[in-house]
């Protein structure tokens, strides 16, 4: 992927994003994910804002299909309030999730 379609999809995603009780945030994405799939995420966030605007069927169908794909990569987006961020990363694996916690509960 071209660094300019990134751009065009990233400020895409900030003009729908990025307003009302978002503005004033900025976006981090973890150098782990790789270009593609960060403009997957943002273009399916985009685009799940846009389908609000129709009809709620539509905007559920729509919403439900964006989170499971973005599962399916390994994609999460998380707003971190205090920041005022939203990041991209890598999603943790079950297994790994259930390491860390083994390891913190147990020390």
């Amino acid at each position: 992927m071209r660094i300019e379609e990134l751009e065009k999809i990233t400020e895409m995603w900030k003009k729908h994003i990025l307003v009302d009780g978002l503005e004033g945030y900025s976006l981090e994405i973890d150098p782990d994910v790789p270009t593609e799939l960060v403009a997957i995420a943002l273009y399916l966030d985009s685009s799940t804002v846009k389908a609000a605007g129709e009809t709620q069927e539509f905007y559920e169908g729509y919403k439900q299909a964006a989170t499971d794909i973005l599962n399916l990569i390994g994609i999460e987006m998380i707003e971190e309030i205090e920041m005022k961020t939203i990041l991209i990363k890598r999603r943790a694996a079950d297994q790994d999730k259930q390491e860390f916690l083994m390891k913190h509960i147990w020390e």
